[in-house]
């Protein structure tokens, strides 16, 4: 069955072209957000737009607070009541030859819209594997969503098939940074711990709400979210295990294998806090 394309918004214009001299084409020089979309709403917009800024303005990209009008306008005027996801992409715009970024820069808006039914929170559990890929470390665009994935590609290529479901990457130290699409946090006892992102590593909207306690319910939990260093040890050793991200909400992990495929644990999904944290998701999207 043939997949649909996106409708697309390019400055405003709908399925307009991008220059082969655009900064992002050229040289990865951006930032984008996949956003969920359920019957035209547009899930944790807000926080979406103040990551998009945050990240911009770690690039020295040109986002303006008058920008942030223009944008939401164009991605309502896209999804209208339809549901399905979203990719927002900011990139400097147009540029000559080199890698110096032209001064002034003109930002060049990119919206793509995938219609289609968006996944159930919480989704089935799923299946995870240690990457051989490891994330570089560059602390000037840790936590970024930049343009330059290819870490992440050359990781999802270890694997042909659609199992297991996500793999974990980790940095030269052996410690793991994140998913090649999420986030990982995990239960020790009583503590809930996730990466730091402070050397790679993308910050996603979900794992930020996590963070600061701003999932409704999480006060029953009794407990913060703290960041550690996780080695495979401490997965290993984990009581519960669960990803985020800003499409699927949270997805329970039941299995983890090894870069051969080999299994290395399996936990129970969903687990007590990943169940509690599904039932503030599903409250906070029904408030979008």
């Amino acid at each position: 069955m043939a997949v649909p394309s996106p409708q697309v918004l390019v400055d405003g214009v709908a399925e307009g072209g991008i220059p082969a001299h655009d900064r992002g084409f050229a040289y990865g020089d951006g930032v984008f957000r996949t956003i969920r979309v359920d019957q035209g709403r547009l899930w944790l917009w807000p926080d979406h737009l103040a990551k998009l800024t945050s990240d911009a303005r770690k690039l020295g990209l040109p986002l303006q607070a008058a920008d942030h009008a223009l944008l939401e306008n164009e991605a309502r005027q896209l999804t209208d009541r339809a549901s399905g996801t979203l990719r927002l992409v900011l990139t400097r715009g147009s540029g000559p030859r080199g890698d110096r970024p032209p001064r002034p820069a003109a930002l060049r808006r990119v919206l793509l819209f995938y219609p289609g039914a968006t996944p159930v929170i919480p989704s089935a559990v799923r299946s995870l594997r240690l990457c051989r890929t490891r994330l570089p470390r560059l602390p000037e665009l840790a936590g970024v969503k930049h343009l330059n994935r290819l870490p992440q590609v050359l990781a999802r290529q270890e694997w042909p098939g659609p199992e297991p479901d996500e793999g974990l990457l980790l940095d030269a130290d052996d410690s793991i940074v994140c998913g090649t699409m999420s986030n990982l946090f995990l239960r020790h006892g009583n503590r809930i711990l996730t990466p730091p992102l402070e050397h790679s590593g993308v910050a996603g909207v979900v794992r930020e709400r996590l963070l600061t306690g701003r999932i409704p319910g999480m006060e029953i939990l009794k407990t913060t979210v703290t960041t550690a260093q996780i080695g495979v040890d401490t997965l290993l050793a984990a009581d519960e295990v669960w990803l985020t991200n800003a499409v699927v909400g949270i997805w329970p992990v039941a299995s983890l294998k090894d870069s051969e495929g080999r299994e290395l644990a399996g936990w129970e999904a969903p687990g007590p806090v990943t169940t509690a944290l599904a039932v503030g998701l599903v409250r906070l999207l029904e408030s979008a």
